[in-house]
């Protein structure tokens, strides 16, 4: 098996506003500053300043949009949006709509859960969005 390049090797976070400054031993070394291979050419080489970090695991919108048009009438698109309470409140509208439209008041309540399907579609990218920003936020420990 190949060596791996230096640049795979992981390199330490700058210490944050209120963290130890200056040199501080970590891993066995001397730290001064943030600074990854200072002598290194530009090219196969990491860029200078904080690391950009991937995240994975995060929400998928495309699967967001799936839930959504087989099991949406369940609430399972927002149960997978972490949003358990809208979840449930989908899935009661879904029965008590569908139970009571003999009696006319049931396509009320189903209009009202058709329109916030509908609003789902415009809200589904942001919501993934914002769930997203939170785990990078999170995995960087900001």
């Amino acid at each position: 098996m190949a060596q791996e390049p230096e640049y795979y090797k992981p390199q330490p976070l700058p210490p944050r506003d209120g963290a130890r400054g200056g040199g501080y031993q970590q891993n066995g070394y001397q730290q001064r500053g943030f600074q990854q291979n200072p002598g290194a050419s530009q090219w196969g080489q990491p860029r200078q300043g904080p690391p950009v970090v991937n995240v994975v695991g995060g929400k998928s919108a495309l699967l967001s949009y799936v839930l959504w048009f087989l099991l949406g009438w369940l609430g399972v698109h927002k149960f997978y949006l972490q949003q358990p309470f809208q979840g449930i409140f989908y899935l009661l509208l879904a029965a008590i709509g569908s139970l009571t439209t003999p009696i006319i008041i049931g396509w009320f309540i189903l209009a009202l859960w058709g329109l916030l399907m509908i609003i789902d579609l415009f809200i589904i990218p942001l919501r993934v969005a914002q769930l997203n920003a939170r785990l990078t936020r999170r995995v960087n420990g900001y």
